[in-house]
């Protein structure tokens, strides 16, 4: 049986910000083709007092992560993302787990034409709010604002 394990930036310690930073873009650019944010996009993040990142693992390998914003009495998920080899195997539920913790109200953009993702948040309590008319690019399309009431 694969171990799966969730876990925080600071339980990651053993990553400089750069390594971390270069194995979030990574990711990103396998599930993307091309990361819709640069390295330095990552790097500034990841400097954030404001965000938290969390990493899921297989076996030692890092293969996914959930990218967390606090904002002022509410969260938002900025992004989540599992290598496409690990797709489909229960990883992302693993990370949304993690939100199960938080009691405070979620919110998060998703692709219109991503229904398994919104599949996913629905399984955790998300629910549609609203259309972000052509709020992605390449491709251009809406976006789904979905939240998660204060538990």
């Amino acid at each position: 049986m694969r171990r799966l394990t969730v876990t925080t930036t600071s339980s990651a310690s053993r990553l400089s910000s750069q390594e971390q930073a270069q194995l979030i873009y990574q990711i990103l650019s396998d599930v993307y083709d091309k990361s819709p944010w640069t390295i330095e996009q990552v790097v500034a993040d990841l400097a954030l007092d404001t965000t938290e990142y969390f990493y899921v693992y297989d076996q030692e390998e890092v293969v996914g992560f959930l990218a967390l914003q606090n904002l002022v009495g509410e969260l938002e998920v900025t992004n989540i993302a599992v290598l496409k080899a690990y797709q489909g195997r229960g990883y992302a539920s693993q990370l949304m787990k993690h939100l199960e913790e938080r009691s405070e109200p979620i919110f998060l953009e998703v692709r219109a034409s991503n229904q398994v993702a919104q599949a996913l948040y629905r399984k955790f309590g998300f629910e549609s709010l609203g259309i972000r008319k052509n709020y992605y690019h390449e491709p251009q399309e809406d976006a789904v604002i979905m939240r998660r009431e204060e538990v």
